[in-house]
C-alpha cells in the first residue's frame, strides 16, 4: 500500500509538470493558425494524454515503460521468509527520516486525492441533480416538426442525456422569431449528430481523476468552446448572409434571457465577442497535416512524460536480527534436478523477491508463457487438484519425504486429486486465473511445509530470466 501511495505522489507531480507543457504548445498552436480552437479532437487528444501520463504508472506491471533507472523504496523486513510478515522496525521511526517524511507525504497526498474525487463527484450529481428537476417540471410540446421539452425556466436551450438526447426549450424562446428557433433547434441537432454529450461525459471523467490538475480545467473549457464553434460553423455552413445575423441575434438575445447556467451542452455559451467574429469572418477547418502534426506533438509529450518517470522498487533491508533467508529455505545442498515444468523457460520473477504484489516476498518463481501452453510434472508423485481466488486453478503434487511442488494460476487441468503423475506427464495449461496480472505459471517447491528456492530443484534459471527479474533479485539480495 505504501509503495502505491508513493506511485500516486510521483503520477500526480508527473501530471502537473505535464500540464504546463501542453498548455504552452495549444497555446502557441492556436495562435499561430486560430482554426485549431474549433478542433475537438486536438483539445480531447490533450486531456487524453494528461489522464494517460497520471494512470499508466499506477497500473501493475508497467515498469518497463520507464527509461531511467528505478527508484528503490527503503523497507525493512523483520523477516526475509515469505512467510513472514512484512513490517517496519517501528510505525515510521525504523525508516530514515526522509523516507519517514516521504511515506506520510505520500499517505496524506492519497487520503487528499480521493476527497478530491469524492468532491467532484459530488458537484457533477448535484448539477445533474437540478437538471432532473428541470426535466420533471418541463412539458412535451411539438415543435417544428419535432418533440420537445420545454419549461418555464430562464435558462438556454440544451441537450439532456447521452444515449439518447434530449432537446430541453425555455418558455422565453417563444420571443424568437421562428427563423431564429429553427436555427436554434439546429444548433443543438448538431451537438446531437456529433456525439457531443457523448466526448462531454468523458471530459467530466476526466477532469474528476484529474482535479488536482489546472491544465485539465483550462483543456476541459477548450473542449467545450470548440464544441460550440463546431456547430456553429456546421450551422452556418452555405447559409446567407441574413440567416447567419439571425443566428447571431439570437445570441445575443438568448445571453440576455439567461440567468442560469447548468452542465450540458447550451445554446448561448461562450465569449461573445469571439464568438460573433467567428461568425462574421467563417471557419475553416485545419489542413490534416496540421491536424497529424498536433497528433504527434502530444504523443511526444505524453510518452516522454511517461518514460522519465521513475519506476518505483522496494529495496529490502533486514534488520540485523532477521533470520537469514538461506537458513529458512532448506538445506545448503542442492537436491536432485528435477525436469522444467514448461518446455520453454522464461522467469520473470524470482523467489523472495519483494514486488508490489508481493510485499511479504515472492513464495516461488513466475514463468511467462502465453496461455494454453502445456504444463508438465517436474518429478514423480501423488497430485491433488484445488481452486481459490488466490492461486486459482492449481495443481499440487507430493513427491514424497516431505516435499511438494505447486503449480499454479492454471487455465486447465487434466488430471484429478489422487491420481499418480510422473516426470514429464502434462497436468494442465498455463492461464492466468486467481490473482494474476496476466498468462505466466506460478512455480513452489516446499519441503516439510517451508518454501524452498526452486533454484536448488531447477536448474539453469538465469540463463533463461528477463532482464527485469535478474536487476530486482540483484537490487534486493546483492546476486
Amino acid at each position: 500500500m505504501l509503495l502505491f501511495s508513493l506511485t500516486l505522489l510521483q503520477a500526480s507531480a508527473a501530471c502537473l509538470v505535464t500540464g504546463p507543457l501542453l498548455w504552452a504548445m495549444l497555446s502557441l498552436a492556436q495562435r499561430r493558425w486560430p482554426a485549431l480552437a474549433a478542433q475537438r479532437s486536438v483539445w480531447l487528444g490533450a486531456q487524453l494524454v494528461l489522464a494517460a501520463v497520471f494512470v499508466l504508472p499506477l497500473l501493475p506491471d508497467t515498469r518497463q515503460l520507464s527509461l531511467v533507472p528505478e527508484v528503490s523504496v527503503p523497507v525493512f523486513l523483520a523477516s526475509a521468509a515469505p512467510d513472514a510478515p512484512m513490517a517496519m522496525a517501528a510505525p515510521t521511526a525504523g525508516l530514515p527520516s526522509a523516507a519517514s517524511w516521504l511515506a506520510l507525504v505520500s499517505s496524506a497526498w492519497g487520503l487528499i486525492y480521493l476527497l478530491g474525487v469524492a468532491c467532484a463527484v459530488w458537484r457533477w450529481q448535484r448539477g445533474h441533480a437540478m437538471l432532473r428537476t428541470l426535466l420533471q417540471l418541463a412539458r412535451r410540446r411539438r415543435l417544428h416538426g419535432m418533440d420537445v421539452l420545454e419549461v418555464d425556466a430562464p435558462i438556454s436551450p440544451m441537450l439532456v442525456g447521452v444515449w439518447r438526447p434530449r432537446l430541453l426549450l425555455p418558455v422565453h424562446l417563444a420571443q424568437f422569431t421562428p427563423e431564429q428557433r429553427q436555427l436554434v433547434i439546429a444548433h443543438e441537432l448538431t451537438h446531437a449528430r456529433r456525439r457531443d454529450p457523448l466526448l462531454l461525459l468523458l471530459a467530466s471523467m476526466l477532469q474528476a481523476l484529474l482535479w488536482f490538475n489546472p491544465a485539465a480545467r483550462w483543456l476541459a473549457g477548450k473542449l467545450a468552446w470548440a464544441q460550440e464553434l463546431g456547430c456553429d460553423r456546421q450551422v452556418l455552413a452555405r447559409r446567407a448572409p441574413r440567416q447567419r445575423q439571425q443566428y447571431a441575434v439570437a445570441l445575443v438575445k438568448q445571453l440576455g434571457l439567461q440567468t442560469q447556467a447548468l452542465p450540458g451542452l447550451a445554446f448561448g455559451g461562450g465569449r461573445m465577442a469571439e464568438r460573433l467574429l467567428c461568425m462574421r469572418d467563417g471557419q475553416r477547418r485545419p489542413p490534416r497535416a496540421l491536424r497529424v502534426l498536433m497528433a504527434l506533438l502530444l504523443c511526444a509529450i505524453g510518452a516522454a512524460s511517461l518514460a522519465l518517470q521513475p519506476a518505483l522498487a522496494w529495496a529490502v533491508a533486514a534488520t540485523p536480527a532477521a533470520t537469514p533467508v538461506a537458513a529458512l529455505t532448506g538445506p545448503a545442498t542442492a537436491p536432485a534436478t528435477w525436469r522444467n515444468p514448461l518446455d520453454s523457460m522464461r522467469v520473470t520473477g524470482f523467489f523472495g523477491v519483494v514486488r508490489q504484489m508481493t510485499p511479504q516476498g515472492h513464495s516461488g518463481i513466475d514463468l511467462g508463457a502465453r496461455r494454453g501452453t502445456p504444463v508438465h510434472a517436474a518429478a514423480d508423485g501423488i497430485a491433488s487438484v484445488s481452486e481459490d481466488a488466490r492461486l486459482g486453478k492449481a495443481v499440487r503434487i507430493d513427491h514424497g519425504a516431505g516435499i511438494e511442488s505447486l503449480y499454479a494460476h492454471l487455465d486447465r487441468v487434466t488430471l484429478t486429486t489422487g491420481m499418480a503423475v510422473t516426470t514429464g506427464q502434462a497436468i494442465g495449461t498455463v492461464g492466468a486465473t486467481g490473482l494474476a496480472t496476466g498468462p505466466h505459471l506460478h512455480f513452489e517447491v516446499t519441503r516439510d511445509g517451508r518454501l524452498q528456492d526452486p533454484r536448488q530443484w531447477l536448474a539453469g534459471l538465469d540463463a533463461t530470466a528477463t532482464a527485469r527479474a535478474l536487476r530486482l533479485r540483484k537490487e534486493q539480495f546483492g546476486h
